[in-house]
Protein backbone atom coordinates (compact mmCIF):
# COMPACT_ATOMS: atom_id res chain seq x y z
CA UNK A 1 0.00 0.00 0.00
CA UNK A 2 3.07 2.30 0.83
CA UNK A 3 4.63 1.54 -2.24
CA UNK A 4 1.40 2.16 -4.24
CA UNK A 5 1.16 5.82 -2.46
CA UNK A 6 5.08 6.13 -2.98
CA UNK A 7 4.36 5.69 -7.21
CA UNK A 8 1.25 7.78 -6.92
CA UNK A 9 3.11 10.31 -5.34
CA UNK A 10 5.84 10.29 -7.63
CA UNK A 11 3.20 10.58 -11.08
CA UNK A 12 1.75 13.72 -9.54
CA UNK A 13 4.90 15.29 -9.08
CA UNK A 14 5.98 14.39 -12.51
CA UNK A 15 2.49 16.04 -14.06
CA UNK A 16 3.01 19.27 -12.14
CA UNK A 17 6.56 19.94 -13.33
CA UNK A 18 5.22 19.35 -16.71
CA UNK A 19 2.03 21.26 -16.08
CA UNK A 20 4.61 24.44 -14.82
CA UNK A 21 5.08 23.45 -11.51
CA UNK A 22 7.29 26.17 -10.23
CA UNK A 23 4.83 28.66 -11.09
CA UNK A 24 2.05 26.63 -8.72
CA UNK A 25 5.16 26.86 -5.72
CA UNK A 26 4.85 30.82 -6.76
CA UNK A 27 1.29 31.07 -6.00
CA UNK A 28 1.22 28.77 -3.39
CA UNK A 29 3.99 30.81 -1.38
CA UNK A 30 1.79 33.93 -2.52
CA UNK A 31 -1.06 32.32 -0.69
CA UNK A 32 1.17 31.37 2.37
CA UNK A 33 2.33 34.96 3.11
CA UNK A 34 -0.69 36.82 2.58
CA UNK A 35 -2.30 34.22 5.34
CA UNK A 36 0.98 34.16 7.36
CA UNK A 37 0.52 29.98 8.34
CA UNK A 38 3.50 28.40 9.11
CA UNK A 39 1.75 25.49 8.43
CA UNK A 40 0.99 26.31 5.05
CA UNK A 41 4.65 27.42 4.40
CA UNK A 42 5.59 23.93 5.95
CA UNK A 43 3.24 22.18 3.42
CA UNK A 44 4.51 23.73 0.41
CA UNK A 45 7.95 23.32 1.26
CA UNK A 46 7.38 19.51 1.68
CA UNK A 47 5.86 19.75 -2.22
CA UNK A 48 9.20 22.37 -3.18
CA UNK A 49 11.15 18.80 -1.67
CA UNK A 50 9.37 16.72 -3.65
CA UNK A 51 9.65 18.16 -7.00
CA UNK A 52 13.50 18.44 -6.00
CA UNK A 53 13.70 14.80 -5.67
CA UNK A 54 11.45 14.07 -8.66
CA UNK A 55 13.55 16.53 -10.84
CA UNK A 56 16.82 17.19 -8.96
CA UNK A 57 18.51 20.37 -10.48
CA UNK A 58 19.59 23.78 -9.75
CA UNK A 59 15.71 25.28 -10.87
CA UNK A 60 14.01 23.24 -8.25
CA UNK A 61 16.73 23.77 -5.81
CA UNK A 62 16.14 27.34 -5.81
CA UNK A 63 12.45 26.97 -5.91
CA UNK A 64 13.22 25.04 -2.91
CA UNK A 65 15.46 27.59 -1.21
CA UNK A 66 13.01 30.51 -2.01
CA UNK A 67 10.11 27.89 -0.17
CA UNK A 68 12.48 27.34 3.33
CA UNK A 69 13.32 31.53 2.97
CA UNK A 70 9.75 31.94 3.15
CA UNK A 71 8.39 29.81 6.14
CA UNK A 72 11.73 31.28 7.87
CA UNK A 73 10.78 34.52 6.91
CA UNK A 74 7.35 33.42 8.67
CA UNK A 75 8.65 32.54 11.67
CA UNK A 76 9.84 35.94 12.64
CA UNK A 77 6.62 37.06 12.80
CA UNK A 78 6.14 35.36 16.25
CA UNK A 79 10.08 34.79 16.90
CA UNK A 80 9.33 30.90 16.47
CA UNK A 81 13.17 30.36 17.30
CA UNK A 82 12.41 26.49 17.50
CA UNK A 83 10.99 25.97 14.32
CA UNK A 84 13.28 28.57 12.72
CA UNK A 85 16.35 25.84 14.14
CA UNK A 86 14.33 23.07 12.09
CA UNK A 87 14.90 24.46 9.01
CA UNK A 88 17.98 27.06 8.64
CA UNK A 89 20.35 24.25 8.46
CA UNK A 90 19.40 22.90 5.33
CA UNK A 91 18.73 26.32 3.32
CA UNK A 92 22.16 27.66 4.28
CA UNK A 93 23.71 24.43 3.32
CA UNK A 94 21.74 24.91 0.25
CA UNK A 95 22.46 28.34 -0.68
CA UNK A 96 25.72 27.95 -0.27
CA UNK A 97 25.60 25.24 -2.86
CA UNK A 98 23.88 27.70 -5.42
CA UNK A 99 26.09 30.66 -4.61
CA UNK A 100 28.29 29.42 -7.60
CA UNK A 101 25.82 28.81 -9.96
CA UNK A 102 25.57 31.17 -12.89
CA UNK A 103 22.19 31.65 -13.03
CA UNK A 104 20.92 31.39 -9.40
CA UNK A 105 23.90 32.38 -7.78
CA UNK A 106 23.51 36.29 -7.10
CA UNK A 107 20.00 35.91 -5.76
CA UNK A 108 21.34 32.75 -3.40
CA UNK A 109 24.16 34.84 -2.22
CA UNK A 110 21.33 37.68 -1.38
CA UNK A 111 19.04 35.26 0.21
CA UNK A 112 22.13 33.69 2.32
CA UNK A 113 22.80 37.10 3.25
CA UNK A 114 19.54 37.48 4.56
CA UNK A 115 19.57 34.59 6.29
CA UNK A 116 22.56 35.23 8.54
CA UNK A 117 20.45 38.25 9.65
CA UNK A 118 17.62 35.90 10.94
CA UNK A 119 19.91 34.11 12.67
CA UNK A 120 21.67 37.61 14.13
CA UNK A 121 18.10 38.72 15.07
CA UNK A 122 17.71 35.50 17.09
CA UNK A 123 21.23 35.49 18.47
CA UNK A 124 22.96 38.98 18.93
CA UNK A 125 25.91 37.69 19.64
CA UNK A 126 26.33 35.88 16.31
CA UNK A 127 26.01 39.43 15.00
CA UNK A 128 30.13 39.89 15.67
CA UNK A 129 30.86 37.27 12.68
CA UNK A 130 28.38 37.04 10.53
CA UNK A 131 27.81 40.46 10.11
CA UNK A 132 30.44 40.91 7.78
CA UNK A 133 29.43 37.98 5.97
CA UNK A 134 25.99 39.32 5.17
CA UNK A 135 27.42 42.50 4.07
CA UNK A 136 30.50 40.70 1.46
CA UNK A 137 27.85 37.85 0.19
CA UNK A 138 25.31 41.15 -0.23
CA UNK A 139 28.16 42.99 -2.20
CA UNK A 140 29.09 39.70 -4.04
CA UNK A 141 25.71 39.65 -5.27
CA UNK A 142 24.88 43.20 -6.24
CA UNK A 143 27.78 42.89 -8.34
CA UNK A 144 27.08 40.29 -10.27
CA UNK A 145 23.07 40.79 -10.63
CA UNK A 146 22.60 44.72 -9.72
CA UNK A 147 18.78 44.53 -11.44
CA UNK A 148 17.47 41.22 -9.67
CA UNK A 149 14.45 42.38 -7.60
CA UNK A 150 15.73 39.76 -5.35
CA UNK A 151 19.23 40.92 -4.39
CA UNK A 152 17.57 44.99 -4.20
CA UNK A 153 15.45 43.78 -1.43
CA UNK A 154 17.72 41.91 0.57
CA UNK A 155 20.16 44.96 0.19
CA UNK A 156 17.13 46.99 1.72
CA UNK A 157 16.40 45.10 4.30
CA UNK A 158 20.40 45.21 5.36
CA UNK A 159 19.91 49.01 5.22
CA UNK A 160 16.51 48.99 6.80
CA UNK A 161 17.53 46.98 10.14
CA UNK A 162 21.51 47.71 10.26
CA UNK A 163 21.92 50.60 12.53
CA UNK A 164 23.09 54.02 10.88
CA UNK A 165 26.29 53.40 13.23
CA UNK A 166 27.17 50.04 10.83
CA UNK A 167 26.10 51.54 8.01
CA UNK A 168 22.27 51.44 8.11
CA UNK A 169 19.88 54.19 6.59
CA UNK A 170 16.30 53.87 5.66
CA UNK A 171 16.31 56.63 3.31
CA UNK A 172 18.75 54.54 1.24
CA UNK A 173 16.46 51.35 2.19
CA UNK A 174 12.96 53.32 0.52
CA UNK A 175 15.41 53.56 -2.21
CA UNK A 176 16.31 49.98 -2.33
CA UNK A 177 12.60 48.58 -1.75
CA UNK A 178 11.56 50.61 -4.69
CA UNK A 179 14.06 49.60 -7.27
CA UNK A 180 13.37 46.15 -6.14
CA UNK A 181 9.34 46.51 -7.26
CA UNK A 182 10.81 48.18 -10.12
CA UNK A 183 12.33 45.21 -11.10
CA UNK A 184 9.70 42.71 -10.42
CA UNK A 185 7.17 44.57 -12.62
CA UNK A 186 10.06 45.02 -15.65
CA UNK A 187 10.10 41.21 -15.24
CA UNK A 188 6.09 41.04 -15.07
CA UNK A 189 6.51 39.12 -11.06
CA UNK A 190 4.45 41.41 -9.16
CA UNK A 191 2.77 38.16 -8.07
CA UNK A 192 5.52 37.69 -5.99
CA UNK A 193 4.93 37.67 -2.10
CA UNK A 194 8.28 39.38 -2.23
CA UNK A 195 6.47 42.49 -3.66
CA UNK A 196 3.65 42.86 -1.64
CA UNK A 197 6.49 42.86 1.12
CA UNK A 198 8.49 45.97 -0.62
CA UNK A 199 4.94 47.86 -0.38
CA UNK A 200 4.77 46.82 3.67
CA UNK A 201 8.33 47.93 4.40
CA UNK A 202 7.94 51.57 2.25
CA UNK A 203 4.83 52.04 4.40
CA UNK A 204 6.39 51.53 7.59
CA UNK A 205 9.41 53.75 6.30
CA UNK A 206 7.42 56.42 5.40
CA UNK A 207 5.64 56.25 8.85
CA UNK A 208 8.42 56.53 10.48
CA UNK A 209 10.35 59.10 8.51
CA UNK A 210 6.61 61.59 9.78
CA UNK A 211 4.75 60.95 6.08
CA UNK A 212 1.17 59.45 6.77
CA UNK A 213 0.31 60.78 4.18
CA UNK A 214 2.55 58.51 1.74
CA UNK A 215 2.30 55.62 3.78
CA UNK A 216 -1.57 55.64 3.32
CA UNK A 217 -1.01 55.93 -0.07
CA UNK A 218 1.27 53.05 -0.55
CA UNK A 219 -0.66 50.98 1.74
CA UNK A 220 -3.89 51.33 0.07
CA UNK A 221 -2.24 50.73 -3.24
CA UNK A 222 -1.53 47.32 -1.92
CA UNK A 223 -4.53 46.55 -0.68
CA UNK A 224 -6.03 47.77 -3.44
CA UNK A 225 -3.70 45.25 -5.85
CA UNK A 226 -4.18 42.47 -2.89
CA UNK A 227 -7.23 42.48 -1.05
CA UNK A 228 -6.30 39.68 0.80
CA UNK A 229 -3.25 41.75 2.62
CA UNK A 230 -4.48 41.91 5.89
CA UNK A 231 -1.31 42.88 7.50
CA UNK A 232 -1.91 45.64 5.88
CA UNK A 233 -5.36 46.07 5.40
CA UNK A 234 -6.34 44.96 9.38
CA UNK A 235 -2.79 46.15 10.69
CA UNK A 236 -1.04 48.83 9.20
CA UNK A 237 -3.54 50.92 7.77
CA UNK A 238 -5.95 50.04 9.88
CA UNK A 239 -3.94 51.27 12.71
CA UNK A 240 -3.24 54.48 10.30
CA UNK A 241 -6.74 54.97 10.23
Amino acid sequence: MKTNSRIFALLMMITLMAMGFPQDLKRLSYQAYLTQDKNSWKQNVALATQAHQTQPNERTSFDLALMEYGLLNATMVDQDERLFDSYVDGLEKRLKALSSSKTYGADAKALLSSLYGYKIAYSPMKGMFLGPKSSGLLEEAFAQAPNSPIVLKMMAGNKYFTPETWGGDKDEALALFQKSNQAFEKSGNEQDWMYLDNMAWMGMIYQEKGNEAKAKEVWTQAVKLEPNFHWVAKGLLADLN
